[in-house]
């Protein structure tokens, strides 16, 4: 149970303290996903940006990839639902355009990036404890393409729209993304996972929404002899271990 009335909930819900706010939740990441990557066997490398200029935060390095994310913040009982985010975050990279079915154009290029939301809260006994909601491009495209879905028409909504709005105008421009976007994390092993990084648990989501995204589109370029049904429900197997929603459905029991 969350309590309102300690000296830290109260130091966290100060205006005038948003960027210790800020710095503290983000160590808590770091730290959460490093210890991660220590049980795999290696050191998670993170670089933080103190300039908002190309809109990330951290940089997560995995040794084999890097990934740009923007982090944002939200107390556990706050109202806020919708988060502007940067264009160019959560585009494809030049090369991931054609297969992730947007333009080929300076316009339509990005970093292929995710956003990390920390849902925070402060427990009775004064524990500070966190809950790890993320999305990306892929899990907007795994909504498109029916692989999960909201139950609410006003969640489905949001996101349609959000998706509409990212293939449209500069990567320079903010676009704002609703609470619906995100998926809650199981663990911070499964956020490891989400991001496509190295970690405890194996995962291949992230190649199934390319390879569906293909298959709906046609795209010569990806050959899928792999039933759609099949490839949906791979990856609503791999995907369903690692989020904790309620509210999400997968395309294979709808």
């Amino acid at each position: 149970m969350q309590i309102a009335d300690s000296t830290l909930y109260r130091f966290l819900n100060d205006p005038s303290n948003s960027h210790a706010k800020e710095a503290i939740l983000m160590h808590r990441l770091c730290f959460d996903l490093k210890v991660v990557a220590a049980a795999r066997g290696y050191y998670l490398n993170t670089y933080w940006d103190d300039v908002d200029h190309d809109g990330f935060d951290l940089i997560f390095d995995d040794q084999d990839s890097l990934m740009k994310t923007q982090v944002k913040s939200v107390g556990a009982a706050a109202a806020t639902n919708i988060w502007n985010i940067h264009k160019r975050i959560l585009r494809p990279t030049f090369y991931q355009i054609d297969k992730l079915g947007f333009e080929a154009s300076p316009q339509g290029e990005g970093v292929a990036g995710g956003v990390v939301l920390i849902r925070y809260r402060v427990e009775d006994d004064g524990r500070l404890e966190v809950d790890y909601l993320y999305t990306d491009l892929y899990v907007l495209l795994a909504f498109e393409n029916g692989l999960i879905q909201r139950g609410h028409g006003s969640s489905r909504n949001a996101i349609k729209t959000c998706l509409q709005q990212l293939r449209e105008g500069l990567g320079s421009e903010r676009l704002a993304v609703p609470r619906a976007a995100f998926v809650r994390a199981k663990s911070p092993a499964a956020l490891l996972a989400l991001l496509g990084l190295h970690g405890t648990l194996d995962h291949t989501w992230k190649i199934d929404v390319t390879r569906v995204v293909n298959k709906v589109a046609g795209d010569g370029k990806m050959i899928q002899s792999e039933p759609l049904e099949n490839l949906k429900k791979r990856f609503w197997t791999d995907f369903s271990l690692l989020v904790d929603d309620s509210e999400l459905n997968g395309s294979t029991i709808v």
